[in-house]
């Protein structure tokens, strides 16, 4: 198994970080990583998230939306049949003094997960650019 995660505090309300995180069709406009998600946000739902991978390379990956509890948090998780490989996201927006706190958990894990995280590269950097530019973009408001 292997995890990642990030965090930020933002100088926005918890609302407006929520605004941000389940507007699909924006992403392109301030996130590194995931450049573009098309699909429904909401329990159940289907989405395939457009992801910049360290080598530049962009996949499209279907995520199925397993969580949602507005405005605090979403999870979202895609793999392989049988659990061979789970990737799993989940966002979390936390109220705090003067505005949110942003965090992301990646978590990858399976059978296949060593082969699948090699060849994804690490992680880290990109999911600290998500955090980061989610901070901006809600602080630019």
């Amino acid at each position: 198994m292997k995890e990642y995660t990030t965090s930020s505090l933002i100088n926005a309300s918890p609302e407006a970080v929520w605004a941000i995180l389940t507007d699909g069709p924006s992403y392109k406009e301030w996130n590194p990583e995931i450049i573009g998600i098309d699909g429904n946000f909401a329990d159940g739902g289907r989405v395939k998230a457009h992801v910049r991978l360290g080598d530049g390379a962009v996949r499209k990956l279907p995520q199925r939306v397993t969580l949602t509890e507005k405005p605090m948090r979403m999870q979202w998780t895609s793999g392989l049949p049988f659990g061979l490989f789970v990737g799993r996201r989940t966002f979390t927006v936390t109220p705090v003094a003067h505005g949110a706190e942003f965090r992301m958990h990646l978590q990858m894990s399976g059978l296949l997960s060593g082969p699948i995280i090699k060849s994804v590269g690490d992680r880290q950097p990109e999911i600290d650019k998500f955090s980061a530019a989610i901070k901006q973009r809600a602080e630019n408001r």
